[in-house]
């Protein structure tokens, strides 16, 4: 497979998740911004897909939004309710009441992925996209996470971390990583600064004038996973606003469990 047919794959997927996270019809120089790829490739990927049926276009807008015939591709699959509708939801809210990108979270061994993503809906973001990771010792869900499990447990994750050359333990002794632990255990919102991780060379992954506040949430009896969802943006706004944040992360968490409880 060529590099061309490559690229154009990840192109795909990437306007599907543009279209997943904005959730309304877009035109070409909208799409040509938020992606930043050039017209003539967007033309021909969007031709393409209005070909094969997985797009649709508005004659009288010029609007893009993709088809319902993508529900069939993957529809033979059990989707999980309670993350696709009800959770969503919630974090549509809270994106229009913060301003501010969210993320859901969820443990994936070692790792944080970031399985949704909403964007800002004008202004600069802090790009982090559906499918991206996080270390769990290095990032603000994965504290919270940690810091409510057994010690052992916790201590396990870490020393697998540094046994896969993940982290160094002279960068990011075991010590500082336990007062982290301590620090995000009596706490229901934690606040992570990216300037703080790059003392840690090891792990620089993330923007470094950029903050995320997260908390866990409820999750129905049985659920697969536990989640978290997370607040972010530049660390001059996320700062002066924490108080605010944070408030409205502890509200959503509320909602949703008074929602499990009618269910």
């Amino acid at each position: 497979m060529t590099a061309d047919k490559v690229k154009s794959a990840a192109r795909v997927f990437e306007i599907l998740e543009f279209f997943a996270s904005h959730r309304q019809p877009a035109r070409l120089h909208e799409l040509g911004a938020a992606l930043g790829y050039p017209v003539s490739s967007l033309t021909a990927l969007l031709r393409t897909m209005l070909d094969m049926g997985y797009m649709t276009l508005d004659p009288a807008t010029h609007a893009y939004l993709p088809a319902p015939r993508l529900q069939t591709l993957t529809g033979w699959m059990q989707v999980d309710d309670y993350e696709q509708t009800v959770l969503f939801d919630s974090l549509c809210r809270l994106r229009e009441a913060a301003g501010e990108p969210v993320v859901l979270a969820a443990p994936a061994d070692l790792h944080v992925d970031y399985v949704t993503s909403l964007h800002r809906r004008e202004g600069r973001n802090t790009h982090i996209r559906a499918g991206d990771r996080r270390l769990m010792v290095q990032n603000g869900t994965g504290w919270l996470m940690l810091a409510r499990a057994a010690r052992p447990v916790a201590l396990q994750i870490y020393r697998r971390t540094v046994a896969e050359g993940l982290i160094s333990p002279r960068d990011y002794p075991q010590a500082a990583f336990e007062a982290v632990l301590d620090a995000n255990r009596d706490t229901d919102v934690s606040i992570l600064h990216a300037r703080d991780l790059l003392d840690i060379p090891t792990h620089r992954t993330v923007h470094w004038d950029a903050s995320m506040m997260s908390t866990l949430i409820p999750v129905p009896p049985g659920h697969a996973r536990p989640l978290g969802i997370g607040i972010h943006g530049p660390t001059e706004r996320i700062s002066r606003r924490a108080d605010e944040l944070s408030e409205l992360l502890r509200q959503t968490s509320a909602e949703l469990a008074a929602r499990l409880e009618t269910v």
